[in-house]
């Protein structure tokens, strides 16, 4: 489904969905789908067909980014790479796919695996960007008795 997502973040986009509600909080699945990989082709298409792209709101889509989420969920290391650096390090979260069968069988497995990940980046992608997404505290989710 991950045209789908593309589909949607665009038409948000070019909906002005953003711009008349600026405190929505939006999470789109299957890591943006293509979006973040086609963020360019999307801002030419703003740019030069402003008759079928920018109707209803005139702020170049590349200006959204980092004002949305997306879930991690992309099974391959150079594209959650990418994806990070296009969303941003806090606009993306685990992703599971659950109930569908399309997930990690061990959701963040591939997020474990980054290497080149700060064990920072890998606390805000499995657990932190989603509690800041839900408006909790990781307070809420540790044991206090644990050592």
């Amino acid at each position: 489904m991950p045209a789908e997502t593309t589909s949607a973040i665009c038409c948000m986009l070019f909906g002005g969905i953003f711009e008349k509600f600026p405190k929505l909080k939006v999470c789109f699945a299957h890591g943006g789908g293509a979006f973040p990989y086609t963020i360019g082709r999307i801002e030419h298409g703003f740019n030069v067909r402003p008759d079928l792209c920018a109707m209803d709101n005139k702020t170049s889509p590349r200006k959204y980014l980092g004002h949305f989420y997306t879930d991690s969920l992309v099974h391959d290391p150079i594209a959650l790479k990418l994806l990070v650096e296009v969303i941003g390090k806090d606009k993306v979260m685990l992703g599971s796919d659950y109930p569908f069968p399309l997930g990690e069988l061990k959701p963040g497995n591939l997020i474990e695996s980054m290497e080149e990940f700060s064990n920072e980046l890998k606390d805000k992608l499995l657990a932190k960007n989603a509690l800041e997404f839900l408006g909790l505290g990781m307070k809420q989710f540790v044991d206090p008795i644990a050592p």
